[in-house]
């Protein structure tokens, strides 16, 4: 009976591994977007340790580089394949967008303009797998330090909004390109361009816009950023960040987030302390918040305290009732003194009084 009970759940516990099992490859492949991506290492790869493009170019000279995109499972997946620009992020880190306000005016022939791809749009299934080339053409002048950006692989979105896939979900692959070879994340410049008082993301925040006119990385900055009244010491904000990047040739805002508080009008300065490895930067600037200003930005800004009608009614009838009931107990109060005031005089009488002997100037000899 040992052995057939042993038996039986030696069984219990293989199909039920092969039903977990089972299950988990169903839930991997309904997370699974449907392609890999793999880059080819090109022959001008300057640095074959990285995981990224990084790769030497020669003025007016065009080159191929080579991606694999692997299908992993049978329904047909359609990609749309693109280049785009490296920009600084607002929180400080090295992102990749089309949005040309995050680039600088000193950025000349961004990376798109020099990328070419050849099928950007692509469909695979059935686990096969495919090149796709990307053609480099860098400018006829020379250009110093390093071009930046990234080639996006990103799932078509009519397949997403019929897949029920609503996450933007992507893969890239980042793209350097040189002339030099030199080291391209030890740039030394970082500005100030300006400050002011703005809603961003319905919020009251005060902006610092740096700027990084370099074609390098800007990198492991920290920054602590003081805000003053002007010709006074009184300290109004302060924020402290470390591990900032900025992206060559680019601008970013500094934020300052005024959370609920309402927005102060006045003069200010704002001083910047920033340092890394290779460089220290104070950097300052005066700026004004006027009234009109600073009263708009409090009633806009979608983060603020709001008090309901009914709040402040339930309020103002909940102070008023506990207003009666303690003119009520003070009432009451007095009436009961005045009462015990009787009662005691009253019980005096009933008792009586005792009378004081008077003492004679005779019976005191």
């Amino acid at each position: 009976m040992k052995k057939i009970s042993v038996i039986y759940a030696s069984l219990l516990c293989l199909i039920s591994i092969f039903f977990f099992v089972d299950r988990v490859m169903a839930r991997d492949d309904e997370n699974n977007l449907g392609y890999t991506v793999t880059l080819v290492q090109s022959n001008t790869q300057i640095d074959p340790n990285k995981s990224y493009f990084y790769v030497k170019t020669t003025p007016g000279e065009a080159q191929t580089l080579e991606v694999r995109i692997k299908s992993t499972k049978k329904d047909p997946v359609h990609i749309k394949i693109y280049g785009t620009n490296a920009i600084t992020g607002d929180g400080g880190t090295i992102e990749y967008s089309d949005d040309k306000t995050y680039y600088d005016a000193t950025l000349k022939d961004p990376i798109t303009s020099m990328i070419q791809v050849q099928t950007p749009d692509l469909t695979i299934g059935n686990y096969e797998e495919k090149t796709v080339e990307i053609q480099l053409t860098p400018p006829k002048e020379m250009y110093d330090g390093v071009k930046m950006g990234a080639i996006i692989f990103a799932l078509d979105q009519e397949q997403k909004e019929k897949s029920g896939v609503s996450t933007e979900f992507s893969y890239r692959v980042g793209v350097i390109t040189a002339e030099s070879g030199d080291e391209f994340n030890n740039a030394q410049i970082l500005n100030l361009n300006s400050v002011k008082a703005s809603i961003k993301r319905g919020k009251k925040m005060v902006l610092a816009k740096l700027q990084n006119p370099e074609p390098k990385v800007l990198e492991n900055v920290s920054i602590v950023a003081t805000m003053t009244k002007k010709d006074t010491a009184e300290v109004v904000k302060r924020k402290s960040v470390e591990n900032y990047s900025m992206a060559p040739n680019s601008v970013f805002d500094f934020e300052m987030d005024w959370g609920i508080a309402a927005l102060p009008s006045g003069t200010y300065n704002l001083k910047l302390d920033a340092s890394n490895d290779y460089q220290e930067w104070q950097l300052s600037k005066e700026f004004i918040i006027t009234n009109e200003q600073a009263k708009k930005m409090n009633e806009e800004s979608v983060f603020k305290i709001i008090t309901p009608d009914w709040i402040k009614g339930t309020t103002i009838f909940l102070i008023a009732v506990n207003g009666l009931i303690m003119l009520t107990i003070l009432f009451r109060r007095k009436n009961w003194e005045k009462q015990w005031k009787k009662i005691r005089i009253a019980k005096r009488k009933k008792q009586g009084t005792p009378k004081r002997k008077k003492i004679s100037r005779k019976d005191g000899e």
